[in-house]
């Protein structure tokens, strides 16, 4: 994958994680760990940073090819790639139905509270853009917050 220089999400609009939650609800997502509270609040992007930052939280296929990392291990690194060198804690972990069967892959709320996906897993075609709720027939169902 294309390596650029790091620039982090300055932009960022922080919100609770239980405004987090209620606004995931409303899409019918619940949290993984609904009694271990994870992140006290997330820190949310404008749409057009999650586009600039998304072609660096896909990864080459070839690790789930020779079954070293699953779906949820590309959901998990681009989730923490985000917090870590964008600064972005709001792109999460979602678990969920897609046309392949249960699936990982990344969500993000942006600042106008629109969810948004992305696959992390440069071996599908729509990997490295966001998309929205329902598009490629993504159904979130638990996100890691």
């Amino acid at each position: 994958m294309n390596q650029a220089p790091v620039i982090p999400i300055t932009d960022l609009v922080e919100i609770t994680r239980a405004e987090f939650l209620v606004t995931l609800e409303g899409y019918g997502i619940m949290p993984i760990a609904s009694d271990t509270p994870l992140d006290y609040s997330l820190f949310l992007a404008k749409k057009a940073e999650l586009d600039r930052i998304a072609l660096y939280l896909v990864y080459p296929a070839d690790l789930y090819i020779d079954g070293i990392a699953d779906c949820e291990d590309y959901g998990l690194q681009a989730q923490c790639d985000s917090a870590f060198k964008y600064h972005c804690n709001g792109v999460r972990l979602a678990l969920g139905s897609t046309p392949l069967g249960y699936h990982g892959w990344a969500m993000a709320l942006d600042q106008d509270k629109l969810l948004w996906q992305l696959e992390p897993n440069n071996g599908f075609p729509y990997a490295a853009t966001w998309f929205a709720y329902g598009e490629n027939e993504y159904i979130p169902e638990k996100v890691l917050a």
